[in-house]
C-alpha cells in the first residue's frame, strides 16, 4: 500500500511546463486586477474566465492551437450564456450540462485533442450557480468570456511568432535526426526495430500536424510544401531502409551513413534559413543501394529547389474533421464505446447532483467527469485515489487561508498562483497538481459569488467523495473487460481494410489505376487509431491478463508498418502491380489472418507468400502476423478474454 501510495505521489521532472504555466497565471492575473481596480470586477472575473482556453493549448502545429483556442473561447462563451440562461430551471440545466459534456468529451476523443477534454466546459456552463441569477444577463456574460479567450489566442499566437522555429519545422528536423540514427544503427538488429517503431509514431505525429497546418497564407504556403515533401522524403528513406532489411541486407555503406549526414546537417540549416552546399561527390553503389541513394539525393533537391517546383509538386491534404467525427459514429468504435460509458455514468451524477438538491451541485458531475478521463479503467482508478487525497489537502490548505480573511487582491494573487502551479506541474504529477486545481476552481467560484469563506470550501469534500464513488461503481460495472475483448475484431477490421487497400494499389485493374479516386486512407488511419487506443485500453482494465495483451504488440505493429508502405505505394505515380495469382495469395493470407482474429479460427501452416515487386516488406510483414497467429493457435499465446 505505501508504494502505491509512493506511486502517486512520483514527480516527473520532465513534464514540468513552466512557460505554460506562467503564461495561465498572468492571463488571469491580468483582467482579474484590472477589473477590481476599475471597478468592473464581475467583468474581470468573466474574462478571467475565458483565459482557461489557454489551458488546451497542448502539442500539434502553431495552426491547431491556435484552432482549438478559438473554438475553446466559442464553446466557453456559449456554456455560461447557457448555463445562465438554465440555472433557475435545474432540469433543464441538468440536460444541457450533460449534452455539453458529452459533445464536448465525444468531439475531443474523436479528434485525439489531448487535454482536459471536457473539464472546463463544465466548469464555465456552471459557473452562473456561484452569480446572482440574471437570465437577462447571459449574453454579456458570454461576450466577456468571448473576449478572455480571444485575449488567451492573441497572447499565444505573439508567442508563437517569435519562436524561431515552429512545431512543424521541429517535427522535420527530428525525423532526419532519427533516420540519421537509424542508419547507424543499422547493424543492430535490436537497435533497428526500436528505432523503427519509434520512427512510425514520428511520421503518424508529423503527419497529423502538416494536415492540421493547412492554410491559405500565400508565404506560409510556400514554407509548408517544402515541409510536406521533406517528410514525405523522410517517409521514403525509412521505406527503402525497411527493404534492405527485408532482403537481409547486413550493413549499409560507409559514404550512405555520410550522406545522411550530410542530409541532417543540410536539413537543419536550411530551416534556420543559413546558406547550405549542395552534394557534389560522385559516388557508384551497388544496385541494391541504389534506390536508397535515389531518395537521400531526393532531400537535397527538395531543399534547393525554387518555390514554384515545390508548389508544383507537392499535394497538400486539408484537415477532414467532419469526417472523423462522422467515422467514429460506429458501433465498433472504441470512442463511440467510452462515450457512451461515460453519458450513462454523467448522467447519473448530475441526476444524483440535482435530485439531492447538492449545494454547488456541479461538482460531483466535474469530479465524476475528471475521474472518466483517464485514460484506461486503472489509470482512472488511479486518478480517483489521486483527486481525493489532492482534494483534501487543497480544502485544508484554502481552509486556512480563507481562514486569515484574506484581502480581495491578495486572493485574485491565490487563484493566479494556483492557476501557474497547476499548469507547471500537471504533467509531471496529477495528486499535487489536484491540490492546486481545488485551490483555484473554489477561489473562482468563491469570487464569482461574493462570498469567500471557509463554507464554500469545506462542502466540497463531501461533493468529491460522492462524485469518486458514482464514478468507480459505474467503471466497475462499464468498464471491466470491453476493450480485451473487442480488440480481436479490430485487428481483423484493420486487417480487411489493408486488404481492400493491398487490391487498389497492386491490382491490375485498369479502372481502379485511371478512374476511381485514392483510396481512403482517413478510414484506415482512424481503424489503426481504434486498434490501439483498445490495445491500451485492454492493457489498463482492472481484470484482463496483461501478459495475453502484449502478445497482440507485434501484430498491432506489423499492421502499421504494412499501412506505412501500403501509403507509399498508393502516392508513388508508377507502382508496380502484380497477376492475379499472385494477388489472389495475397487476398487468401489477408483474409486468413482476419478469419483467425475474428472467429478464432486456426491459421494452418502454409505455403508463404510470392515476393512484391515493390514493398517487399508489406509480404515481411504479413509473414510475421501469420508466425504470431499461429502461436496463439499453438496456445503459446492465448485470448485475453
Amino acid at each position: 500500500m505505501a508504494h502505491y501510495i509512493k506511486s502517486l505521489f512520483k514527480f516527473n521532472k520532465h513534464n514540468v511546463n513552466y512557460s505554460k504555466g506562467i503564461r495561465q497565471g498572468l492571463l488571469m492575473l491580468t483582467p482579474l486586477l484590472l477589473g477590481y481596480l476599475l471597478g468592473y470586477f464581475q467583468f474581470g472575473l468573466l474574462i478571467a474566465t475565458g483565459t482557461l482556453a489557454n489551458i488546451y493549448v497542448f502539442g500539434g502545429s502553431d495552426k491547431s492551437k491556435l484552432r482549438i483556442l478559438w473554438w475553446c473561447a466559442v464553446g466557453f462563451a456559449l456554456c455560461i450564456t447557457f448555463g445562465t440562461l438554465t440555472v433557475a430551471t435545474p432540469l433543464l440545466f441538468g440536460i444541457l450540462l450533460l449534452l455539453v459534456t458529452v459533445v464536448a468529451y465525444y468531439i475531443f476523443s474523436a479528434l485525439e485533442i489531448p487535454g482536459p477534454s471536457a473539464t472546463f466546459f463544465i466548469v464555465t456552463f456552471a459557473l452562473p450557480i456561484n452569480m446572482p441569477i440574471a437570465p437577462e444577463q447571459a449574453l454579456t456574460r458570454g461576450v466577456f468570456v468571448f473576449i478572455g479567450g480571444i485575449f488567451a489566442l492573441a497572447v499565444v499566437a505573439i508567442l508563437l511568432k517569435l519562436q524561431e522555429k515552429n512545431t512543424q519545422e521541429r517535427a522535420i528536423e527530428a525525423e532526419y535526426q532519427s533516420l540519421l540514427k537509424l542508419v547507424k544503427e543499422y547493424a543492430d538488429s535490436e537497435k533497428f526495430k526500436k528505432n523503427t517503431e519509434q520512427l512510425v509514431n514520428q511520421f503518424k505525429s508529423t503527419d497529423k500536424q502538416l494536415i492540421t497546418s493547412f492554410t491559405s497564407n500565400k508565404k506560409q504556403s510556400e514554407q509548408l510544401h517544402r515541409l510536406y515533401l521533406l517528410h514525405n522524403n523522410a517517409e521514403g528513406i525509412f521505406a527503402e531502409l525497411l527493404e534492405l532489411k527485408t532482403k537481409e541486407v547486413e550493413t549499409l555503406p560507409d559514404v550512405l551513413i555520410e550522406m545522411m549526414q550530410y542530409i541532417e546537417r543540410s536539413v537543419s540549416s536550411r530551416l534556420e534559413e543559413q546558406e547550405i552546399m549542395q552534394w557534389r561527390e560522385k559516388i557508384e553503389l551497388p544496385v541494391s543501394f541504389q534506390r536508397l541513394e535515389k531518395q537521400i539525393y531526393r532531400t537535397d533537391e527538395i531543399l534547393h529547389s525554387p518555390t514554384g517546383q515545390i508548389e508544383y509538386e507537392a499535394n497538400l491534404r486539408q484537415p477532414l474533421y467532419g469526417q472523423q467525427l462522422k467515422y467514429n459514429l460506429t458501433l465498433d468504435s472504441l470512442v463511440l464505446m467510452n462515450t457512451l460509458r461515460y453519458s450513462m455514468i454523467m448522467g447519473a451524477a448530475i441526476f444524483i447532483a440535482l435530485m439531492f438538491d447538492f449545494d454547488k451541485a456541479y461538482w460531483i458531475p466535474l469530479t465524476a467527469h475528471t475521474i472518466l478521463i483517464g485514460t484506461n479503467t486503472i489509470h482512472s482508478m488511479e486518478r480517483a485515489v489521486a483527486r481525493t487525497i489532492g482534494t483534501f489537502i487543497g480544502v485544508f490548505l484554502l481552509t486556512v487561508i480563507l481562514s486569515l480573511h484574506p484581502h480581495m487582491i491578495v486572493s485574485i494573487i491565490v487563484l493566479a498562483l494556483s492557476a501557474t502551479i497547476t499548469e507547471v506541474i500537471i504533467g509531471a504529477n496529477y495528486a499535487i497538481a489536484m491540490i492546486f486545481i481545488t485551490t483555484q476552481v473554489i477561489m473562482l467560484n468563491g469570487l464569482a459569488s461574493g462570498k469567500l469563506s471557509i463554507l464554500i470550501a469545506l462542502p466540497r469534500v463531501v461533493d468529491v467523495v460522492i462524485g469518486v464513488i458514482i464514478a468507480v461503481i459505474g467503471l466497475l460495472i462499464l468498464g471491466r473487460k470491453n476493450a480485451s475483448q473487442t480488440l480481436p475484431d479490430a485487428i481483423a477490421e484493420v486487417v480487411r481494410y489493408e486488404m481492400s487497400f493491398f487490391y487498389y494499389v497492386f491490382s491490375r485493374n485498369e479502372h481502379l489505376a485511371k478512374q476511381a479516386p485514392k483510396f481512403n486512407e482517413l478510414k484506415l488511419r482512424i481503424k489503426l487509431s481504434n486498434m490501439n487506443s483498445m490495445y491500451q485500453n485492454a492493457h489498463g482494465e482492472l481484470f484482463a491478463d496483461s501478459t495475453k495483451i502484449s502478445a497482440y504488440y507485434p501484430i498491432i505493429f506489423a499492421l502499421e508498418e504494412i499501412s506505412f508502405m501500403l501509403s507509399r505505394a498508393q502516392n508513388n505515380p508508377k507502382p508496380q502491380t502484380i497477376d492475379d495469382v499472385v494477388m489472389g495469395q495475397y487476398l487468401i493470407a489477408f483474409e486468413g489472418i482476419a478469419t483467425h482474429f475474428e472467429q478464432h479460427v486456426p491459421l494452418y501452416q502454409g505455403t508463404g507468400l510470392p515476393s512484391l515487386p515493390q514493398y517487399t516488406n508489406i509480404r515481411t510483414a504479413l509473414l510475421n502476423i501469420q508466425q504470431y497467429a499461429r502461436l496463439r493457435n499453438s496456445d503459446k499465446i492465448g485470448d485475453p478474454q
